[in-house]
């Protein structure tokens, strides 16, 4: 499409991974590779291992879903198994000690450190929030409007979340499940300051003005789109504007 329109303004809506994984501090990274690999330790070791922990989990009526089916994904997508994995971490916390092998070991003492089990719930809820986004920016039918909307209202969401973090910790269900009594938010409130500035490298200069925004939502409002689109800052007269999405 470029090639034939030279003004197209192409804009990636999705959220990569790149989002969290940059935003990710050395800890936080140790601590999410660290869940894969158990997960992947206790899927790929043997399929006896495998049946093993089925036959457990559905001794004790944990609902696994499977989980262990994830290998090599995405970090979004990780959350997701994040979120599945948090469900049942008791059992396969117990699980794990009854193996008594080396390789379970130290997967074993991961999951009795409090501090580590802290980040893996504060990574369970944020990378829900940005799944939840991800969801909306994916929809059918949306206009780059709905699109920017959905983005602009998720950067007020973050702002909130500093405030939120600090305090009952409301949009954060699996924090407080996890984090009782007193809590240092820091290094929570540190990663959503580090996804405002990644949301805004990447959004704000993307500007569509209110007069042009206004025409894609409803044309009949705006007798004079040339005009608008000479006053805004990413557009200009006779320019189009293009939409892709990113898997």
């Amino acid at each position: 499409m470029k090639e034939d329109n030279p003004e197209l303004i192409s804009y990636h809506c999705i959220i990569h991974q790149s989002v969290l994984c940059s935003t990710l501090s050395d800890e936080y990274a140790e601590v999410m590779n660290t869940m894969m690999r158990i997960i992947n330790f206790l899927r790929a070791s043997s399929s006896h291992q495998h049946r093993m922990l089925r036959e457990f989990l559905s001794e004790v009526d944990a609902n696994a879903d499977d989980l262990l089916l994830h290998n090599n994904v995405r970090w979004l997508s990780k959350g997701r198994v994040l979120e599945r994995f948090w469900s049942i971490r008791t059992e396969i916390a117990a699980f794990l000690a009854q193996l008594k092998s080396q390789k379970a070991t130290p997967f074993s003492l991961f999951l009795e450190d409090e501090k580590k089990m802290d980040i893996v719930a504060f990574l369970v809820d944020i990378t829900s929030h940005l799944n939840e986004l991800n969801v909306k920016l994916q929809g059918k039918d949306n206009s780059v409007c709905d699109l920017m909307t959905a983005v602009r209202s998720f950067q007020r969401k973050l702002e909130l979340f500093k405030e939120d973090l600090q305090g009952d910790c409301a949009h954060f269900p699996t924090v407080q499940e996890q984090v009782q009594g007193e809590r240092d938010a820091s290094s929570f409130v540190d990663f959503v300051d580090k996804l405002i500035v990644n949301f805004s490298n990447r959004f704000d200069s993307f500007s569509l003005g209110h007069q042009l925004t206004l025409f894609i939502q409803n044309p009949f409002l705006i007798t004079d789109v040339r005009g608008s689109q000479r006053k805004s800052h990413s557009t200009s007269s006779g320019q189009m504007l293009g939409l892709s999405r990113c898997n």
